[in-house]
């Protein structure tokens, strides 16, 4: 009986063996990883390799589709003469796969996850790396190709210009030269405390491209500032100035109405020239520079009752501020009525009686720029006041009424003479 059991267990152990062997292809002197991989290749692609078994060994042949051969490309395997299994190539650097043509492939993305786990595992053995696409190294050689045909400088600027000096922009440029030298930057270009930093150059840029090529309109990258210039962007050209007026009353425009629209400051300035006593404005007057765009306003100052812009007792910029601010239409102050109330101080109050509209916004009743009804109102009286008081009921100025004072010289004021607000402890009826 013991015989028989003994027996039976070496078929069962010989079986299993020769099952097992070459399933796995183990053999004295394989490394455990290529078995490993041998038997992970079987089992997610059994039809695209083959694995030959003949005795103890097992090799495996490269596949029948000649699609795949990038597959294991730098894989080194057997030679016939060999021992008939897979083997590391006889060098000192690792044996590397190669990514194939098609990175998407499945098989291929599970058995990179496979190796690189398998790298993790058995760092202290010898084992199979992948070759990753690296970008190239710094210093390192490129291309025959580029060297052949070198790449244009791009339009914007050339990338090995440097500065040639002011000296060298008079010999072609006199004439802007001398009518810089009259502005404000330009006397301070020629300051010893600013001439290091501020030139020709310094907004520009460096002009031995440009000097190069001979000269000429959009040559070796200037800045020029030019509105049909596509190689610049307004936001590009307004940091070159913001870069040294970005203070003061310029610490607002980032966000500011203006900037969100593009508008550039070469609109409003001009630095090559003088055209006004301040401000280098690129208009003759203030009016005139903001007019560009609000041609609106420029009609509205020319009506009967207007502000005293077109006199030159104030200007835009009495009342706003154009670089950016806190308010709303780029106002100075913080409401409408602080920034009338810097004039019309006597409309602030307080009041014993208020008017709520007054209260409220001048602009209720008023139109600020111009207006052709008296006192800047928007409407006429009396039907200004009509918009809110229409129910006259038994008032003497009823307009319903044949008799009614309306017509009579300042029609509601002839008796509300305080509508701004009254102080009078009979004046809640802004009479007194």
């Amino acid at each position: 009986m013991r015989l028989l059991m003994r027996l039976i267990a070496a078929l069962v152990g010989t079986a299993v063996a020769g099952i097992a062997l070459p399933l796995r292809a183990e053999q004295p002197g394989l490394p455990g990883d290529i078995s490993a991989l041998v038997e992970f290749v079987r089992q997610i692609e059994p039809n695209r390799f083959q694995f030959d078994e003949a005795g103890p060994a097992a090799s495996m042949r490269p596949p029948r589709d000649a699609n795949h051969e990038s597959f294991f490309v730098g894989l080194p395997f057997a030679q016939p003469d060999d021992i008939a299994r897979p083997r590391l190539a006889a060098s000192e650097a690792p044996a590397t796969i190669t990514a194939p043509r098609d990175p998407s492939h499945e098989p291929f993305i599970a058995l990179r996850a496979f190796v690189d786990q398998l790298g993790r595992e058995q760092a202290d053995q010898p084992g199979f790396r992948l070759a990753a696409a690296e970008p190239p190294k710094a210093g390192a050689a490129k291309p025959k190709a580029a060297k052949a045909a070198p790449a244009k400088a791009p339009a914007g600027g050339a990338e090995d210009a440097y500065a040639v000096g002011e000296k060298v922009c008079a010999t072609c440029h006199t004439a802007q030269v001398a009518s810089f030298g009259q502005t404000l930057m330009g006397k301070l270009a020629k300051n010893p405390k600013h001439a290091a930093g501020l030139s020709c150059e310094s907004c520009h840029g460096p002009g031995s491209a440009h000097v190069k090529a001979g000269g000429g309109r959009g040559v070796g990258g200037l800045v020029s500032f030019r509105k049909d210039d596509p190689s610049r962007s307004v936001e590009d050209n307004n940091a070159l100035c913001l870069g040294c007026h970005e203070k003061g009353n310029r610490v607002l425009w980032r966000g500011s109405t203006h900037e969100q629209r593009d508008v550039a400051c070469t609109n409003c300035h001009t630095i090559m020239r003088n055209l006004t006593p301040k401000h280098q404005l690129a208009m003759a007057t203030e009016i005139d520079t903001c007019s560009q765009c609000h041609k609106n306003k420029r009609a509205e100052i020319w009506r009967s009752s207007h502000m005293p812009v077109r006199e030159g007792k104030m200007t835009c910029t009495s009342c706003h501020q154009p670089h950016g601010s806190y308010n709303e239409a780029l106002l100075k102050e913080a409401t409408v009525n602080d920034t009338c109330y810097k004039c019309h101080a006597e409309k602030r109050g307080p009041f014993l009686f208020e008017h709520p509209p007054v209260r409220e916004n001048c602009m209720n009743c008023h139109e600020a720029h111009g207006s052709n009804n008296d006192f800047l109102l928007k409407i006429s009286r009396p039907r200004l006041c009509q918009q809110c008081h229409a129910n006259l009921v038994g008032h003497p100025g009823n307009p319903r009424n044949p008799s009614s004072i309306y017509a009579i010289n300042r029609e509601c004021q002839n008796c509300h003479s305080q509508h701004h607000g009254s102080n009078s402890p009979s004046g809640p009826r802004f009479i007194r």
